[in-house]
């Protein structure tokens, strides 16, 4: 099955119920402090479909993780985020000097860098009237 949980059930623990085929309710936990990572793959042991034939034994359930991140945090949730996570902070490059500082953007479709020569959109007709790479016609030779 696929279970989507949230950032905070990821890092602190997940604790849901299913309903199983035959409608028992399964409770389903991990161990304290196991981190969940998107995509991860769990098992339960004995609470998948019965075997064929043998319908009083049962295979593993598998359960992918889908972790949905939120698409923003305050300043004070940042704050708290830090706090919690103080010992797993990335020690500063000693080289964090640059001579220039950019911001990260969603990507966009309209961002996509569509010639060798950068992100314009450009003209198909320009590269058929130069004669394509630099003026030159490259033709390759089939043996």
């Amino acid at each position: 099955m696929e279970k989507q949980i949230t950032l905070l059930e990821a890092l602190t623990g997940v604790d849901f119920v299913i309903t199983h085929l035959d409608g028992s309710k399964v409770r389903i936990q991990n161990e304290p402090g196991d981190v969940i990572k998107p995509d991860d793959l769990k098992t339960c042991q004995g609470k998948g479909l019965p075997f064929h034939k043998r319908n009083y034994e049962f295979g593993n359930l598998y359960i992918i993780f889908k972790v949905s991140f939120p698409d923003k945090l305050s300043a004070k949730a940042i704050g708290h985020i830090s706090e919690a996570f103080e010992d797993l902070k990335k020690e500063k490059d000693d080289d964090m000097e640059a001579s220039e500082t950019v911001k990260l953007v969603k990507y966009e479709e309209s961002q996509r860098n569509t010639h060798a020569q950068g992100g314009t959109e450009g003209d198909s007709d320009e590269e058929e009237e130069s004669g394509g790479a630099g003026g030159q016609r490259v033709q390759c030779a089939q043996q």
